[in-house]
């Protein structure tokens, strides 16, 4: 057990969650963490803008296939860690608001510096993680979808648990045995909650009109809005996870 280990029994009950459960407390960690969350993600999406507003402001085209110059590409990187370092400090203030019925109360600047301790090791993870299921995906499709769907966990095992890329990796495989399709129908439900939500947001945008600084004002509280949910139900899922193993290897002992 790390210092920041996830309090899973203060997200989800002792069993396995049915999927209204695991959406319940994925939202109702949400709206307790939102306020809390809301500069980090709002910091996020300014990363997630920098190469635009860089193409933009220097007049080359935004298309995808256009040359870029060394610039734009030192402020994708730039930007990729970034919002990774944002997204690993919102899920350990989504965490600090559930250590608080245990009397815990981390401090930012604890999590802050725990976020950087993090960063390589994500990064690699996700690296790595993205090949295996860009491989799997190209050779034939259904590896690649199951370990989407089973590397969902990773970085909470990275943030939470301390775990290095190999062991993240290894370690979400494990947490999904028996449970791959309770987690898979979880993060497609989530996901088409979010794609539901952002074409609502599209609507708006819509009928606010033509008018650039309009549109993009309101993308940017989308994603500030939609980036610690997800994280939220995805800590949910964890939870789940969780519970799930720690169950599995009670039966097994009772059994033996």
């Amino acid at each position: 057990m790390t210092r920041y280990a996830f309090p899973v029994e203060h997200c989800l009950p002792p069993r396995p969650a049915t999927l209204s459960e695991v959406l319940d407390a994925g939202l109702l960690l949400f709206r307790r963490s939102f306020i809390g969350c809301l500069p980090w993600s709002l910091l996020a999406v300014l990363l997630g803008q920098l190469p635009s507003v860089y193409l933009l402001s220097s007049r080359q085209p935004l298309a995808l296939d256009a040359p870029k110059d060394v610039a734009w590409w030192a402020l994708m990187g730039l930007s990729a860690i970034g919002t990774l370092f944002c997204w690993i400090v919102l899920m350990l203030r989504q965490r600090a608001v559930l250590s608080a019925a245990t009397g815990d109360r981390p401090s930012l600047a604890g999590d802050l510096r725990h976020a950087l301790r993090c960063l390589p090791a994500a990064l690699a993870t996700l690296a790595i993680g993205a090949v295996l299921v860009a491989v799997g995906l190209v050779l034939l499709i259904v590896p690649g979808v199951y370990l989407l769907v089973a590397f969902w966990p990773v970085l909470a095992l990275v943030v939470f648990e301390g775990a290095g890329p190999r062991a993240a990796l290894d370690g979400a495989l494990q947490l999904v045995r028996g449970a791959w399709r309770a987690l898979g129908i979880t993060l497609l439900v989530v996901v088409m909650t979010l794609m539901g939500l952002f074409v609502v947001g599209g609507l708006v945008g819509f009928v606010v009109g033509a008018d650039v600084w309009a549109r993009g004002l309101l993308t940017a509280l989308l994603g500030a809005a939609f980036q610690p949910l997800f994280i939220a139900f995805g800590l949910a899922a964890y939870a789940d996870l969780r519970q799930r193993q720690a169950q599995r290897s009670s039966s097994a002992s009772s059994s033996a």
